[in-house]
């Protein structure tokens, strides 16, 4: 039996992360993640594809548009096609065909999503599985087991702390330098799917009338395939038409902003603007200050960015 690691040696994975620069107001950073397929500038948008590709966009458009990470989920990539048949593929880059880097969740997020279909226990989650209804237990043990097969390069803590004191006393280790390798993805919420797209200024509802013979891009000053081919008014076109490929146009678009937008917090930050673009990107979102949300204006505040 592997003897029992101390909390202080589990903490001591290699570290990942360089700094380069930190808002001295804020203290938003960034930084750059040293990763196996290539360094990855933070913040960043980490778009997700959770059975190993996103909807409604390529691995080779991801690519075009600059991505260098992407996450797949652990619980749902375990059900199906399942860590074996992705192994078989050299792991989920090779199944995938993805050039740059991965991450992994743990599975734990679907204690939440799915928490009509699971039950914490002790040793892990036990899940009815939302395609048959089988039930099967995640384990932090199985969580590393099954990301091991993926082989995504990075893979962050397991469920909850007192799960990674239990791994290395089991002998169970992550491939990538530890299990406590943690990275928070942006989360994108599938707004093509409704024909919103993202701008400045919040979001565009195509499927709207007043598209409909609009034929300026979505946004002027975006360079995605999207906005430099096709007009608000043929997007809301295809849209009412229930045609799939507005879908694709949207997603291209919409992940091309977010990550164009953490490119620019991050520039921000190194050129010791941060404040000011918060400030400008604020204005430009809602106007009056005052039609800010309050959660938003709050956190702000908390850390030293009053908005006027």
């Amino acid at each position: 039996m592997a003897a029992a690691v101390s909390p202080t040696s589990v903490e001591s994975a290699p570290r990942i992360m360089k700094l380069v620069a930190e808002c001295s107001r804020s203290r938003a950073r960034a930084g750059e993640l040293r990763l196996p397929h290539g360094p990855v500038a933070t913040p960043v948008f980490m778009p997700v594809g959770t059975q190993a590709t996103m909807k409604g966009i390529t691995a080779e458009q991801l690519d075009a548009l600059g991505c260098r990470i992407c996450l797949g989920n652990t619980y749902h990539l375990g059900l199906r096609p399942g860590p074996e048949l992705i192994q078989k593929a050299h792991g989920l880059h090779g199944f995938m065909n993805w050039p740059h880097n991965l991450l992994t969740d743990s599975g734990g997020f679907q204690m939440v999503s799915l928490v009509s279909l699971s039950e914490v226990t002790e040793e892990g989650v036990r899940f009815r599985s939302p395609y048959d209804g089988d039930e099967s237990l995640l384990s932090p043990e199985k969580s590393v087991e099954i990301q091991n097969a993926l082989g995504p390069g990075v893979g962050p803590s397991v469920m909850d702390k007192p799960w990674i004191y239990r791994l290395p006393a089991r002998g169970s280790t992550f491939k990538a330098g530890g299990p406590e390798i943690l990275v928070q993805p942006a989360l994108d919420d599938g707004k093509e799917r409704f024909g919103s797209a993202l701008v400045p200024t919040g979001n565009l509802q195509l499927k709207k009338k007043q598209y409909e013979k609009d034929f300026r891009p979505i946004d002027p000053e975006c360079a995605c395939p999207t906005c430099q081919k096709h007009s608000r008014a043929f997007l809301h076109a295809l849209l009412h038409s229930d045609n799939t490929a507005a879908l694709h146009h949207l997603t291209v678009h919409n992940i091309a902003y977010q990550l164009r937008l953490m490119s620019a917090v991050r520039a921000s930050i190194v050129e010791k603007r941060f404040p000011d673009f918060v400030q400008d990107f604020m204005g430009t979102m809602y106007g009056d200050p005052t039609l800010c949300p309050a959660w938003a204006t709050e956190a702000l505040a908390s850390v030293g960015i009053t908005l006027r």
